[in-house]
């Protein structure tokens, strides 16, 4: 091998690690479990989740926003009110919620699936509108 195709060879490589590090999203685990909600961490890592209950009949699921705008959801996993979610995780502890997450505050409107440990904004989201609308300004400065 010539020198410079060595060095063509060593620049993609790490090119390709660098891009494919930027890419690869960690997936939202179950990070735990506990009895009642005031247990639940004050400070959530990010894209854990944790359940409230016990697994016969399981309370909330507790986990700040994938916005990052710093507001905690609370969904209700209890049947017997509404509206309620239900939920599934994987061997791997990547959770998967249905039906999807609406949340309208006051200053801010998030609407998104969590499927398999990945979130998936919903089309006409105003949090997606607003990543686009944000990227085009910077892009154009």
């Amino acid at each position: 091998m010539t020198d410079l195709t060595w060095r063509i060879r060593r620049w993609w490589t790490r090119t390709w690690r660098t891009v494919t590090a930027l890419l690869v999203v960690r997936p939202w685990l179950l990070a735990g479990i506990v009895s009642e909600g005031d247990e639940v961490p004050d400070r959530i890592p990010v894209r854990r989740a944790f359940l409230v209950g016990v697994p016969s009949s399981w309370k909330w699921l507790v986990f700040d926003c994938p916005c990052r705008t710093g507001h905690r959801i609370m969904l209700n996993l209890d049947r017997g009110r509404r509206p309620h979610w239900t939920i599934h995780v994987s061997r791997r502890r990547r959770i998967t919620v249905s039906p999807s997450i609406d949340y309208r505050g006051s200053n801010r409107s998030c609407h998104y699936f969590i499927r398999d440990g990945r979130v998936v904004w919903a089309r006409g989201s105003r949090r997606l509108i607003a990543l686009f609308t944000s990227r085009r300004m910077t892009h154009n400065e």
